[in-house]
């Protein structure tokens, strides 16, 4: 940070950068991208100098550099991006050693006695290119016993093993493995070949990968050729697989598909669900829960008492919504709303083109079936500075959550908010975009609930109800996908959570680790964190 001393007007955004990254912990690899990051961070600084060459500033020539609020023009920023190493469309540095390393945590499969590299197959998107999927059967296998589907979606670790590893423990704990076919995607930052993966693949065929989090929102996925591969064009594609099996006599007995989201992966699978004509299907239900924003359908938000910076509770409602002052930019541009920008993905564009697409979609998502689970703890943010955290669930001894710009400890404990599916990253969404639909993801997601109802109610359906319910526990994908509904929901019965999980927030049995959490190195290879629209759980 030598050029520090001749930039006198960036040294104080040099400072608070500093400062605001302290909660990059571990080992770096590439300790020289993260340096990347803060130079790109102060050149969008309004106190950086109007310079080249980040930004031109030396010390034999510090007249070129001021200490105005003059803001670094596009081409600056742009070398400064170049800098840093690749434009958005470019791959990611290679990624050494096996497994990688978003799947390279495996406690919980150990714990379950699952070895996942044996399930692991591939999705056919072309004759060149697969998805990588972790599956208790092979794709092409036949079998009479399978009743349901049930694919998990990971979060924003993508760490799908140990997803895969949690359905099946839970298949197995309502006496249901031999019934279920247990599938995770991996939307994974690292493309990996035929003979790495599964070498039942066509020789030379790659993955498809994904360079960010993009994937939540529909993100379209690398590949060494120019074809474009949406995760929402793999959902479709692996639900079309699916129901080939059906009727060609492969899963003869397939009565139910059931795609499962929790954190991101709710994000990506709600949205999906919009736009995908495959959840027409009456055997596709979606099941969601606690994502950290939600698609609206127009303009109208949940009015301020119904997102009162504080826990509401589990029986909060909302019957008032308005549009929030301002230009719609700023909280309805997707993902978060229908207002397209600029080019989103090769799935979500011909929507943007054609509003009749949109207005279909609208029309139809009544009759799909999609359904929402709410953690009754789920109820903190940390990264807006009028939250009243709660302090019976916001400050759980044993965690060290960053980063905390603005909130303060609680008997030397900091505040969480994605707990217990992280112990040190809070990544709950406080944009504005987020936050004018509620101050916490319980509150959040009964406000979109009451929304839903609101707005076909508006247009002429009343008779449209959400499917909704709860389940005691924080941030928790195994309280979640162990709880009484969606044991009900997805398996038929009248389910019981496992002996083993602990409710009320608190750590279930599955082992959480730094793995589990997003993984900050792959961000600082991929997109910017600062301006990438998807850098939530």
């Amino acid at each position: 940070f030598g050029f520090s001393s001749a930039c006198r007007g960036a040294r104080p955004s040099l400072k608070r950068i500093a400062m605001s990254l302290k909660f990059v912990k571990g080992p770096m690899q590439a300790q020289s991208r993260l340096h990347a990051l803060i130079l790109f961070l102060l050149a969008k600084s309004l106190t950086l100098c109007r310079c080249s060459a980040i930004a031109g500033c030396s010390a034999s020539s510090p007249e070129q550099c001021t200490s105005g609020s003059g803001e670094a023009d596009a081409a600056t920023l742009m070398q400064v991006k170049l800098r840093i190493g690749r434009s958005r469309t470019e791959p990611p540095e290679v990624e050494e050693g096996w497994p990688p390393g978003q799947l390279s945590n495996n406690a919980t499969c150990d714990l379950d006695g699952v070895d996942s590299a044996a399930f692991q197959y591939g999705l056919m998107m072309s004759d060149e290119h697969f998805m990588t999927i972790f599956s208790t059967l092979p794709l092409s296998e036949s079998s009479d016993s399978v009743e349901r589907a049930v694919i998990y979606i990971h979060g924003l670790g993508a760490d799908a093993n140990t997803h895969f590893c949690d359905g099946i423990f839970i298949a197995d704990d309502h006496n249901e493995a031999a019934s279920t076919l247990t599938l995770t995607p991996w939307f994974g930052n690292r493309m990996v070949t035929a003979e790495e993966w599964d070498r039942q693949l066509p020789d030379g065929s790659e993955s498809i990968w994904w360079s960010s989090s993009s994937w939540l929102s529909g993100g379209d996925g690398h590949s060494s050729s120019t074809g474009t591969y949406s995760s929402f064009t793999v959902l479709d594609k692996l639900v079309e697989k699916l129901e080939e099996h059906k009727s060609n006599g492969k899963l003869p007995n397939l009565k139910q598909i059931t795609i499962a989201g929790f954190s991101a992966g709710c994000q990506m699978a709600s949205r999906w669900a919009f736009f995908s004509s495959a959840v027409v299907s009456t055997g596709v239900q979606v099941v969601v829960s606690d994502c950290s924003s939600y698609l609206y359908l127009n303009t109208l938000r949940p009015a301020p008492e119904c997102v009162a910076t504080r826990n509401t509770g589990p029986d909060h409602k909302c019957d008032s919504f308005g549009q929030p002052v301002g230009n719609e930019l700023w909280y309805n541009n997707y993902k978060y709303g229908l207002y397209f920008r600029g080019p989103t993905n090769s799935y979500v564009d011909p929507f943007a083109i054609n509003s009749r697409l949109t207005i279909a979609a609208i029309d139809a998502f009544p009759s799909k079936n999609v359904r929402f689970l709410f953690g009754t703890a789920d109820v903190c943010m940390c990264g807006a500075a009028d939250m009243q955290n709660d302090p019976d669930y916001c400050f759980p001894t044993g965690t060290d959550c960053t980063p905390n710009y603005f909130q303060y400890a609680l008997n030397d404990v900091l505040c969480c908010d994605t707990y217990p599916a992280s112990f040190v990253y809070n990544v709950a969404d406080s944009r504005p975009g987020g936050m004018v639909q509620g101050s916490n993801r319980l509150q959040r997601g009964l406000n979109y609930v009451h929304y839903l109802q609101y707005f076909y109610a508006a247009r002429g359906d009343p008779s449209y109800k959400a499917t909704w319910g709860l389940f005691d526990g924080g941030h928790d994908s195994a309280a979640c996908f162990s709880s009484p509904l969606f044991t009900e929901w997805v398996f038929g019965i009248n389910g019981r959570p496992s002996s083993d999980v602990l409710k009320e927030g608190k750590p279930s049995r599955l082992p959480i680790s730094d793995a589990r959490v997003p993984n900050f190195r792959s961000w600082l290879a991929g997109e910017d964190p600062l301006i990438d629209a998807d850098l939530d759980d």
